[in-house]
């Protein structure tokens, strides 16, 4: 779409800087979780085999309940993280997990690639890389919580830039590729 400056002269539509901005800092990140889901990938044996060696600390309290039932309070807990984060740290699924990041950082990728050129279908790609992103830890861990949130940082970031991205819907075209 151009607008018209005479009747027989046309000036192509600008990016807005601020989707400038925002397109720049998703190459970036993007292309980060490209390369760190391919490292992740590669070396999961690695990181799997010395995180396994790792020894849970032993500093441990105890204490009784109203009904004389003996409790360790720091092993319960630290039983539950480390079962939580035994199923991150699990070599398969830190290549499934590494997979599902590496197609969701293509999408949205892609999606910004779409933005920069001002076609509004990039928005809609970077919002299926972000939900992929979002989906892929309850489809890995399921319900566990702790399992989910430790990987909930990136999609917090991905939320906010939809948002973002969603303020300059209207200096981006159609649907068209």
């Amino acid at each position: 779409m151009a607008k018209n400056t005479y009747e027989y002269e046309t000036e192509p539509v600008s990016r807005p800087s601020f989707l400038t901005w925002l397109c720049i800092l998703t190459f970036i990140g993007s292309g980060w979780a490209i390369v760190s889901s391919i490292y992740t990938y590669v070396s999961a044996d690695k990181y799997a085999s010395i995180i396994s060696k790792e020894k849970p600390f032993k500093k441990d309290s105890t204490y009784v309940d109203s009904a004389g039932s003996v409790h360790n309070e720091r092993k319960v807990f630290s039983e539950k993280i480390k079962a939580s984060f035994s199923k991150i740290l699990d070599k398969d699924n830190m290549r499934k997990l590494a997979i599902g990041n590496l197609i969701a950082a293509i999408f949205t990728l892609t999606g910004a690639l779409f933005m920069w050129q001002l076609k509004r279908v990039g928005f809609y790609v970077y919002i299926i890389g972000v939900v992929f992103s979002l989906i892929v830890p309850f489809f890995l861990f399921g319900n566990d919580m702790i399992a989910v949130g430790a990987t909930a940082f990136n999609n917090f970031f991905g939320l906010v830039f939809i948002a973002l991205y969603a303020l300059n819907l209207k200096s981006m075209q159609g649907n068209r590729f």
